[in-house]
C-alpha cells in the first residue's frame, strides 16, 4: 500500500512535535511542586547548609551537583530551598545531596527526615500539588564496598535495596494519604552506564542492586496506588531509557556519554556535549533530557488525548460510505427492471482544528468502492456495495496509517416523484504504524489497534421539474458508531496505555439538490446542513503502562455537528458506461472535509 507519510517526514514531525506537545501539556496544570530526594533533585540545599562547602561551586553550578540547574527546576516551578522557618505553602525543594532514603542525617537529612521536617513546619498536601520523590542510590553506594567484599555479594546488597524501596514507598504512602494529587516517583538508572561504574568490577553488583530496588519499588507502588485511590502515582522509568541514550547520544544533542566532564581536578571545555558532569551526576544537558522525560510522564492525560483523531477518522470514513450508498438510491430518473455494476475511486482530505487538548490534524485518504444495484420493478431497488479505504494522518506529534474495509446494503423505494431509502453498513478498521513523538530527544513510540464501525441511514425526498432543472429537497437521519480497541504504546519514554473508545452520534440533515442537462451530460449541485441530535462519544482515556497510574479521561469537543454540506459534479455516457465525476465538501466548526471521486456504472441488463 502506498505510504503517504514517508520516513523523512516522520523524522521532521518528531522534531517539530516537541513544541506541540509542550502546548498540549500546558492545559494540564499543577498548582505547585514539592520535592523530596537526593543530589539529582537538590537545588542547593546541601550547599546552603554547609556554608558553601559542598559541593564546591565552582566547578559545580551554584550549589547543584551539576553544570546547571537540575531537572526538578525545569518542570515549570520556582521552588525555594529548604530553610528553617521558610514558608511551606508554595513550591519548595527539600532534597539534599548525599541523602539516603531513611533518617540518617549525614551528609544531608534522610528522605524520611525531609518529609517529617516538611510536615513539622506545617506543610500539607493538596489535590493540585505535584510531589516528586527520587532516592535510593546513596543507600546502595554506601553498601557496595561491604557487599562486594562479602562471601555473598548479592545476598548482602539485596536487603539494602529492598529497605530503600520500602522507605520510598513509606514516603509515597504518607504523601498520598496526606492528600497529594499527583506524585512523581523516579526509579534508579542503570549504574553500569555511568563513568564511575562503566569499567568497574562493581558494575554487575551495582546493577543487581538497582534492579532489586526498582522491582521492590514497583511492587510497593502498586499496593500504595490501590490503597490510596485519590492520589495519582506516576512511576518514571529512568532505568529503561538508559541504553537508548547511551546507544545514540548524538540524537539527544550529546556527544559523550562515557566520560565525566569534571574529573575531580579539571573541567572539560564543553560541558553541554557531555551527559555526565562527574562520575554519576548528569550535566545541565543531561538534566534537560530527564526533564523532557518527566514531562512526557506528567502530562500523559492531555498529550494522550490526541489519539481522538484515530476513532474520529474511522467514524468519518464510515459516514462517507453510508452517504454513497444512500445517494445511489435517490437518483432523479426511474429505475426500471435490471441490474448494474459500478466501480468508483474516492480521494479525501480532512483538516481538524485545535480543540482544547487536541491539536490540529490533517488526514488524507483514498479508496475504492464496488457496488451491485438491482431492480425488479421501477418502484424498488437494492444496492450491495463493498469498499476499501486507507488513510494517513498527522497532528499533535502523532502519525498513523489506517485501513478500513466496509460492506453496505440499501433498499430504495420510489413512486412518481417521491422516494425513500434505508441503508446500513459495517466496516472493519485497522490502525497500524501508529507513531507518537515523545519530545524526549528522538524517542518515538509506536503501536497498532483494531476496531469496527457501524452506521444506519434513512432518507426521504421528492423531485420537482422546473424548466429543465430538477430540484430535490430531502431529509435524512443517520446513526454512526465507530469503536477502536485500546492499546499500549511500545517505547522507552512514558508508555501510554489507551482505553477503548467509541465515537457515536445521531445526526439529522436537510439538503436540496439541483440537476440540469448540458449537451449529452448532466450537472448537479447540492447544498444543505447536517447537525448532531445526540453525540454519545466517549471521552479519551489515557493511562500509563504498568497499572499504577490513573486512567485520565478527556472530553473532546464535538467535531461532527453543525456541518454545511456542499457538492457538485457532472455525469456523462461513455458508450455503455455512465461516468460521474464529483466533489463533496463538509464544512464544520472544528473540521473541514473535501472529497473528490469518479464513478463508472455499467448496465448489465
Amino acid at each position: 500500500m502506498h505510504r503517504f507519510l514517508r520516513t523523512a517526514s516522520a523524522v521532521a514531525i518528531t522534531v517539530a512535535a516537541m513544541s506541540a506537545i509542550a502546548d498540549a501539556a500546558s492545559a494540564q496544570t499543577y498548582n505547585r511542586l514539592v520535592v523530596f530526594g537526593d543530589s539529582l533533585s537538590d537545588n542547593g540545599n546541601l550547599f546552603a547548609s554547609t556554608g558553601g562547602a559542598a559541593p564546591a561551586s565552582p566547578p559545580y553550578f551554584q550549589g547543584r551537583f551539576s553544570s546547571g540547574v537540575v531537572f526538578t527546576e525545569l518542570l515549570g516551578f520556582n521552588a525555594g530551598r529548604y530553610a528553617a522557618g521558610a514558608p511551606v505553602t508554595g513550591s519548595i525543594n527539600y532534597a539534599f545531596g548525599g541523602s539516603r532514603t531513611d533518617t540518617i542525617a549525614t551528609p544531608g537529612p534522610g528522605m524520611r527526615t525531609q518529609l517529617a521536617a516538611y510536615q513539622g513546619a506545617g506543610g500539607v498536601f493538596g489535590p493540585n500539588d505535584l510531589v516528586t520523590v527520587l532516592g535510593g542510590a546513596n543507600n546502595i553506594f554506601q553498601a557496595l564496598p561491604t557487599a562486594g567484599a562479602s562471601s555473598n555479594p548479592t545476598g548482602s546488597i539485596a536487603p539494602v535495596s529492598t529497605g530503600a524501596a520500602a522507605d520510598i514507598n513509606f514516603i509515597v504512602n504518607t504523601v498520598a494519604g496526606g492528600g497529594a494529587g499527583t506524585i512523581l516517583v523516579v526509579n534508579l538508572p542503570k549504574l553500569s552506564l555511568t563513568p564511575q561504574f562503566r569499567t568497574s568490577v562493581a558494575a554487575p553488583l551495582a546493577d543487581f542492586a538497582v534492579t532489586t530496588f526498582n522491582g521492590a519499588l514497583y511492587n510497593g507502588l502498586l499496593a500504595t496506588s490501590a490503597a490510596q485511590p485519590n492520589s495519582n502515582i506516576i512511576l518514571m522509568d529512568l532505568f529503561k531509557i538508559g541504553d537508548t541514550i547511551s546507544g545514540n547520544p548524538l540524537a539527544f544533542g550529546i556527544s559523550n556519554v562515557t566520560d565525566a566532564c569534571f574529573n575531580g581536578v579539571t573541567v572539560c571545555s564543553n560541558p553541554n556535549d557531555y551527559f555526565y558532569f562527574d562520575g554519576v551526576h548528569p550535566t545541565a544537558a543531561g538534566h534537560r533530557v530527564l526533564a523532557a522525560l518527566a514531562n512526557d510522564y506528567l502530562y500523559y492525560g492531555d498529550t494522550g488525548a490526541q489519539i481522538a483523531i484515530l476513532s474520529e477518522t474511522t467514524y468519518r470514513l464510515r459516514e462517507d460510505m453510508m452517504d454513497s450508498a444512500s445517494e445511489a438510491l435517490s437518483a432523479r430518473h426511474g429505475w426500471g427492471a435490471g441490474s448494474s455494476l459500478s466501480f468508483g475511486a474516492v480521494f479525501d482530505r480532512t483538516q481538524t482544528d485545535d480543540r482544547g487538548v487536541v491539536t490540529e490534524a490533517d488526514i488524507d485518504s483514498d479508496g475504492i468502492r464496488i457496488a451491485l444495484e438491482h431492480s425488479d420493478s421501477e418502484n424498488w431497488r437494492f444496492v450491495l456495495a463493498g469498499s476499501a479505504r486507507r488513510a494517513n494522518g498527522e497532528g499533535g506529534g502523532q502519525t498513523f496509517e489506517l485501513e478500513s474495509f466496509g460492506m453496505d446494503a440499501g433498499l430504495g423505494w420510489r413512486s412518481g416523484s417521491l422516494f425513500a431509502n434505508a441503508t446500513g453498513g459495517v466496516s472493519l478498521d485497522n490502525v497500524h504504524n501508529y507513531k507518537r513523538a515523545t519530545g524526549v530527544g528522538p524517542v518515538v513510540h509506536s503501536g497498532s489497534t483494531d476496531g469496527a464501525s457501524r452506521s444506519v441511514r434513512v432518507q426521504a425526498g421528492y423531485w420537482m421539474d422546473t424548466e429543465g432543472v430538477a430540484i430535490s429537497p430531502r431529509v435524512a437521519l443517520g446513526w454512526t458508531s465507530a469503536s477502536l480497541d485500546g492499546f499500549t504504546e511500545q517505547g522507552v519514554a512514558a508508555q501510554y496505555a489507551y482505553a477503548d473508545r467509541t465515537v457515536e452520534a445521531l445526526t439529522a440533515e436537510f439538503t436540496v439538490r439541483a440537476e440540469g442537462e448540458f449537451g449529452d451530460g448532466v450537472f448537479y449541485i447540492e447544498g444543505g446542513y447536517r447537525d448532531a441530535l445526540d453525540d454519545s462519544s466517549e471521552a479519551v482515556g489515557t493511562g500509563l503502562a504498568g497499572g499504577i497510574s490513573h486512567v485520565l479521561e478527556r472530553e473532546i469537543e464535538d467535531p461532527f455537528g453543525g456541518q454545511v454540506i456542499a457538492s457538485a459534479g457532472i455525469e456523462r455516457d461513455l458508450g455503455p458506461v455512465r461516468m460521474t465525476v464529483g466533489y463533496r465538501g463538509r464544512f464544520g466548526e472544528y473540521s473541514d472535509s473535501h472529497v473528490g471521486g469518479v464513478n463508472f456504472v455499467l448496465k448489465l441488463q
